[in-house]
Order: C-alpha cells, then structure tokens, then sequence
C-alpha cells in the first residue's frame, strides 16, 4: 500500500495509510502483529474507530468546541500526553537493540539459572479407597489387604484399575502422570516423594481423598531449560525492563523534589471547584 493512499472515505472525509501506520505507532508488539496478520479483520475495525473519531472531532470543531478555554486546555494536555510518548518511545528505540537485549537476556540467564530450571518431578501410581460410612477399621484392614497383595508381587496396574476409587487415573492403572512438588496434596505429596528408587511402595497415606497406596514410577531431575526455550518471554521482560530504566532516567531529574515547587493548598481548591 502507498504511503497516503486512502484506506477508508465517507464523504470527503478520508483515512489514509498514514492515519493507520499512526494509530499504530506506540502500540503492543503482539497487537500490531495481529493487525497485520494475512486475513485479520482487526485492521479494518481500527480504521473504522479512526474514521469515527475524525468524524465525530469534524462535528466538534464545527459547533466550536474548540474555542471553548476548557476544551482547548484538554486538547493542550492530549498534545503534550502525545508528545511524551513520542519522546520516550524515540530514546527507547536509540536504546533497544535486538542484539543488545539478547546480550542482556543472556546475562540474567546465566546470572540466574534457578529461575529457568525445571524442577524435578516424579511419576507415580496411586490406588485410591474414598472415605465412606463404613466401619473405619474395615476400610484400612482393605487397604492393607490390597497393599499385601502388591508387596507378594500382584500387579499395581491390574489392582488400580479394578479397585482404585479415583476412576480419572483407574483406567490409566492408577498412573498421575509427572508432577513437580506443590501439585500434590501435602501427606500425598511427603510420602510420594519419600520413595527413592522406581517400583518401591508406600505404605497406608491417609489424606482428605481417603486412603491411597503409592508406587513410584520415575524421577526426573531438575534441568536448566535451554536458553532457546525460555528467550521469547526472557527477551520480553528485558526489554520491558530497559524501557522502564530509560524512562527513569529521563523522568527523574525532572520531577526532582529539589527542583520542582508544588502548591499543596493550590492543589486541594483546584480540586474542590
């Protein structure tokens, strides 16, 4: 599309690609990306926002809104609201390099690899006897009896499948998949995670979903993620960060309390009109 060619008209009023490129100036990265996704209709709802603003700012300017001391104080404030913005977004362009932020994206990396490793996890097998109205001592002697049944050899999955209570993992012959520490219930989690080598039971672990025996499956240790895996959202937040450092140093020596007087009384009647 040329630059200045007409997108949009009504009337004689047009938008023009020039209007779109700076209604986009300043806006999310992902947001512009999907504007300019091929088949996004997102492009065309913000051409029809622009095309109603103009229309709606010509009815102002043609009733005179904008000799009214209020209305030009509001348009004073957008302006200089419009400029800073600019401003910032110009020295933060000097600033972020692509290279420069993968530099720095690396630093934190390495200067901090427990933030970006995976923490160990293991897999286990449960067999699950819910709570229920029955004698008490009679649901724990069942317990012990299947868990009898598994130390002489029976096979877990087999058992899970026909007794466990908790039908989610029964057809899976009592399998839970991989899980981190704290995606367990606390006495589930302690007793699973005592268990050291693969195939080695618990005993009776008693928790609010009743009583559950537990084989452990695997463990997986922890591992730094790769830097490739993680250097989208590293790169995001590292870039997030060195505008926020940017626009700190640019603002503080401005709004210095040193330098800058402010009325308080001022301040408070200009809030009470």
């Amino acid at each position: 599309m040329a630059e200045g060619s007409v997108v949009a008209s009504r009337g004689d009023v047009q938008v023009t690609a020039d209007d779109l490129t700076a209604d986009l100036a300043g806006r999310p990265a992902d947001f512009v990306k999907r504007m300019r996704e091929p088949g996004a209709t997102g492009a065309e709802r913000l051409v029809t926002d622009i095309m109603l603003r103009r229309l709606v700012a010509k009815k102002a300017q043609d009733e005179g809104l904008i000799a009214q001391t209020d209305v030009a104080d509001r348009l004073r404030l957008a302006q200089e609201r419009t400029l800073y913005e600019i401003y910032m977004e110009r020295a933060e362009a000097q600033a972020i390099k692509e290279d420069k932020i993968e530099a720095l994206a690396r630093d934190e990396y390495r200067a901090f690899p427990e933030k970006y490793t995976k923490p160990e996890e293991i897999r286990v097998r449960h067999i699950l006897f819910r709570p229920c109205n029955c004698d008490k001592n009679a649901h724990r002697v069942l317990a012990e009896s299947v868990l009898e049944r598994l130390q002489k050899g029976e096979s877990f999955e087999e058992l899970a499948t026909a007794l466990s209570e908790d039908p989610g993992s029964a057809k899976r012959g009592g399998d839970l998949g991989l899980k981190p520490k704290g995606a367990m219930v606390p006495e589930f989690e302690a007793a699973a995670y005592a268990l050291k080598k693969p195939g080695e039971l618990s005993g009776i672990v008693e928790t609010t979903f009743g009583l559950h025996i537990i084989r452990l499956e695997e463990r997986v240790a922890a591992k730094l993620r790769p830097f490739d895996e993680v250097k989208e959202g590293l790169m995001e937040s590292t870039r997030t960060r060195v505008r926020a450092e940017i626009r700190k140093k640019i603002a503080d020596p401005l709004r210095d309390p040193a330098t800058l007087s402010i009325d308080a009384e001022a301040i408070r009647r200009a809030l009470a009109k």
